[in-house]
């Protein structure tokens, strides 16, 4: 697997870091021609959630099968993953499985814009999973977030989701690798 970044791949099976080997990073690609990756955190994850609303704002529906572009004109597939992978700007559509494997599980009291809201891993795959976009708390007792999401029988929407999502305990908090 690769992520890619202002046109750039790197490859993602592993980059050495002090000697030791680090799991794949997501860097959504940017878009003022700099490097991605001397952007701030903070401007990666204004990207992510820029990204993400270029679906939303665009309703582009949701299937498991059909395909959208991102801001550069590069494919994913419409469905719940497909939108976080485009959001993050990978190479390839990951499921609801394998974003795992460019992710790592936070504390709640740690979510941040771009994060995600997973139920995920072995047994998800198809209509099994779901994953949405964070993007802020809706209210002081964190009990309700500001969500991005690609979801059957609405398309790419931002809405309000009760946290986990939707009251379901098996969602729980990732964030992307370089995050």
């Amino acid at each position: 697997m690769l992520t890619r970044t202002a046109g750039t791949t790197l490859a993602a099976a592993g980059l050495v870091a002090g000697g030791a080997l680090v799991g794949p990073t997501v860097i959504a690609p940017e878009t003022s021609g700099t490097v991605a990756a001397a952007q701030s955190v903070e401007d990666r994850r204004q990207n992510i959630i820029d990204r993400a609303k270029h679906w939303t704002d665009q309703g582009v529906p949701y299937d498991m099968t059909k395909y959208a572009a991102d801001p550069d004109g590069v494919n994913y597939r419409t469905d719940c993953s497909g939108f976080v992978s485009m959001a993050w700007g990978l190479d390839t559509s990951l499921s609801t499985v394998t974003l795992l494997e460019v992710a790592h599980e936070i504390p709640k009291d740690d979510l941040q814009p771009g994060d995600i809201l997973l139920k995920g891993g072995p047994g998800t795959a198809g209509a099994a999973g779901h994953v949405t976009i964070f993007n802020g708390w809706a209210n002081a007792e964190r009990t309700a977030y500001h969500g991005l999401e690609q979801a059957g029988g609405t398309g790419a929407v931002e809405r309000v989701i009760s946290y986990p999502y939707e009251q379901d305990a098996s969602y729980v908090p990732y964030r992307g690798n370089g995050l």
